[in-house]
């Protein structure tokens, strides 16, 4: 019995180890190991990234397929790993998805700037209050940042005023509005673009506000940050912005769900690091890509606990991992495997089976040698070899325990003795 036990319990543990191998390594079982992710729309600038990293991937780790999920925009990308549709996607800060998941790489900040004519007398955005403002076209309307730092400073949505790239120097040389607003990262990019728009029209670079309520703003609402425009950030002859100019921005992310295995995590974080100065080569908007902070990993957008784990230099090879596992796998198996001996006596020791009843029978034949009439002997003693020989073949069969086999012989050999006594008996 106790062979089969702990046969029992050592398959028990093979087919765990097999089973958690399946769901932490299922790659070791599959010719490629697909991640999904969700990029947001074709021709944008995360499409653009994930396909060339997707291109430098398929080079360095073949097995590992990226399979593209176009989505509108990076809102639904955010919908589509909070829905586990997806494994990665890129989104952006202030999306639920990126406090819920975590993040893999900060692609790049998107920041809001605001500019006047270099003769304008505005020098805060207070002073914009009530007057027109050119919203670059392309930036919504509606941006969660955007409509923070308007309504912040208590400027109206209705003064946004959409006005195409080409327009906006006319516009602002031309007073019909006070400002432009745009959104963007440091660069080539919409910003740039209108900045050198309004050179053209104006004949000298715009001035930049800064927005002093960056910090409030950013105490309020975590998932922005406190941002610093570096002096020719857009243009660097002549130098735009002139000086550094503090502004809030949003950061675009890839972020993956909490599920995804650490291992792979932080092997993507490494590739992704490691082909950042080609990828910047082919998709220009890489160049800010970086790092996140690991000492913000327990903060309200959290680090993946892989990618920490690579930045941090604690990753752990695969080979640690499966035999880390293998280790808990062996400590469990060992202490459900005890468990299941001591449940297994325990059963047999309180359960009336069949062996129990045949042991409880012998007490009673010793009683009925000394009292039954002697024409019932014959039928006793008959009973009596049957009992031996069953007990016997259990014995073979290791299926009674060898201390109990000798008190047996011994009851049987009394029965014995009083059938005998009683037939010689007068």
């Amino acid at each position: 019995m106790s062979r089969r036990i702990a046969l029992a319990g050592f398959l028990a543990i093979v087919v765990a180890a097999v089973a958690a191998a399946w769901i932490w390594f299922p790659w070791v079982f599959s010719a490629n190991y697909t991640i999904r992710v969700a990029t947001g729309p074709l021709g944008g600038d995360a499409h653009k990234f994930v396909a060339a990293f997707k291109r430098e991937l398929s080079e360095q780790r073949p097995r590992v397929r990226l399979l593209l999920e176009e989505t509108a925009n990076l809102q639904e990308s955010g919908e589509a790993l909070e829905n586990g549709k997806v494994d990665l996607a890129v989104v952006r800060s202030d999306h639920p998805a990126a406090a819920n998941g975590g993040t893999i790489l900060i692609i790049r900040p998107v920041s809001v700037l605001i500019m006047v004519d270099a003769q304008s007398s505005v020098k805060s955005v207070s002073e914009l209050s009530g007057k027109k403002l050119a919203l670059l076209e392309g930036t919504p309307a509606n941006d969660p940042l955007l409509r923070t730092v308007i309504d912040a400073y208590g400027l109206r949505a209705s003064d946004l005023v959409s006005t195409p790239l080409a327009d906006v120097g006319a516009a602002l040389q031309a007073k019909r509005v006070a400002a432009v607003l745009a959104m963007g990262s440091t660069g080539p990019g919409p910003v740039a673009d209108a900045v050198k728009a309004i050179v053209r029209a104006t004949r000298k670079p715009p001035t930049f506000l800064d927005i002093d309520e960056a910090k409030a703003i950013t105490a309020r609402s975590p998932v922005y940050e406190e941002t610093e425009i570096p002096a020719g950030g857009f243009l660097a002859t002549p130098a735009v912005p002139d000086d550094s100019v503090s502004t809030v921005s949003v950061s675009v992310r890839l972020v993956a769900r909490n599920s995804m295995l650490d291992y792979v995590a932080g092997e993507m974080t490494r590739l992704l690091m490691v082909t950042r100065a080609k990828l910047a080569a082919t998709v220009p908007g890489v160049g800010g890509m970086s790092a996140p902070d690991t000492d913000k990993k327990q903060g309200v957008l959290p680090v993946h606990p892989g990618t920490a784990a690579y930045l941090d230099g604690t990753q752990e090879s695969l080979f640690d991992q499966a035999m880390t596992q293998l280790f808990n796998f062996s400590i469990i198996g060992g202490i459900l495997g005890s468990l299941g001996v001591w449940l297994s006596s325990q059963w047999r020791r309180h359960r009336p089976d069949e062996t129990q009843r045949k042991l409880q029978r012998l007490p009673a034949m010793l009683v009925e040698a000394k009292t039954v009439p002697a024409d019932r002997l014959d039928d006793l003693e008959e009973e009596l070899d049957a009992l031996s020989a069953w007990f016997l073949e259990r014995f073979a069969r290791e299926q009674i325990d060898p201390d109990r086999i000798g008190g047996l012989s011994t009851t049987i050999s009394e029965v014995r003795q009083a059938i005998r006594r009683r037939r010689t008996r007068p």
